[in-house]
């Protein structure tokens, strides 16, 4: 049997495709077949993926249906895989060589482990500048979640603390879909949710997958390079506009309210709940987003529903109250 599906959900990207091909080509695991399901694409994809299935021996599943986003075309690619194993490829990042095999030998050395990941690489696609060269770091120092309990099996750090749901909403766990391998098992009980467009569904379905008991376990060293440009949502996150930025916090913070009435909740993972949707409202929304664009009344309203989650902040008061005496005296 092919040990991994590598699944790539596209959309008009036909001019990132060839490198995205080159970059699975050059994997030193070869055992996988490639699910790429074209989500509406009104470009060249459909000659890309037939110029790609002349070069291949390996089975090559080419589906084309109407745009339904991301998270919908990777529920499609899920119903076509073969393998035990997934791999979720974004068409516009690169994995290193490595990936696939490192992965998969973690998996294979660590049966009962369910998700591994490692690290990214940021990059700024028009420059090839580096913005961040290692993204389970901070300034140098490890993220928070390196910091949960886990064992090694070899190099990978199998995840066994409580504490891992509330880290994941407190400071996250970085283990996007692109930097992943996962147990196709994960995917029997749980699939995508669609009305998601931006990678807001990646956060938290990790979180959900975890509540259900599945195990994560990652590994220390870089295996994709993600690359920012301006048609992707981590572009839209950089100020280039107020609707494009609120088009990615707005899903999260909808996201966190549904994860809240979704399952039974620890006392310490509800409060992390609570504050995370406090800071992405208040903060996020009303403070960086709406308050500098000039979008007053919009932004006191957002300020509002941060206090509704978390009210017992003093610099949320004290800025909530400084921006009402504000809007009053003009």
């Amino acid at each position: 049997m092919t040990r991994v599906s590598v699944l790539l959900p596209t959309y008009n990207r036909a001019g990132f495709l060839p490198a995205a091909f080159d970059a699975i080509i050059g994997q030193t695991l070869t055992d996988w077949e490639l699910v790429i399901v074209d989500d509406g694409s009104t470009d060249d994809t459909a000659r890309v993926v037939d110029e790609l299935k002349a070069r291949l021996a390996q089975r090559v599943v080419y589906v084309k249906q109407s745009n339904e986003g991301a998270y919908g075309a990777r529920n499609t690619a899920l119903d076509h895989a073969a393998a035990p194993l997934v791999a979720f490829y974004d068409s516009d990042d690169i994995w290193l060589p490595h990936h696939l095999s490192n992965s998969v030998a973690a998996l294979d050395a660590a049966p009962d482990v369910d998700w591994v990941y490692a690290a990214c690489r940021i990059v700024d696609l028009a420059s090839g500048r580096t913005i961040d060269p290692d993204t389970f770091l901070l300034d140098g120092a490890p993220r928070p979640f390196r910091r949960l309990r886990h064992h090694l099996v070899g190099r990978l750090h199998v995840v066994d603390d409580d504490a891992a749901v509330a880290c994941a909403i407190r400071d996250g766990l970085y283990c996007g879909l692109q930097n992943s391998v996962i147990r196709r098992s994960v995917f029997e009980r749980e699939r995508f949710h669609t009305s998601f467009r931006n990678e807001a569904e990646d956060q938290l379905f990790v979180i959900r997958a975890i509540k259900q008991g599945f195990r994560i376990g990652y590994l220390d060293d870089v295996h994709v390079q993600y690359q920012i440009h301006e048609a992707n949502s981590s572009a839209s996150a950089t100020g280039q506009s107020v609707d494009r930025e609120l088009a990615v916090y707005r899903p999260l913070v909808r996201g966190f309210e549904e994860l809240a009435r979704e399952f039974a909740w620890s006392p310490a993972e509800r409060r992390e709940l609570h504050r995370r949707l406090s800071h992405d409202c208040f903060w996020h929304i009303g403070y960086a987003i709406l308050w500098k664009a000039g979008r007053r009344a919009e932004a006191l309203e957002a300020f509002r529903a941060g206090l509704r989650f978390w009210p017992w902040s003093p610099s949320c008061w004290k800025t909530y109250l400084l921006a009402r005496l504000r809007t009053a005296v003009g």
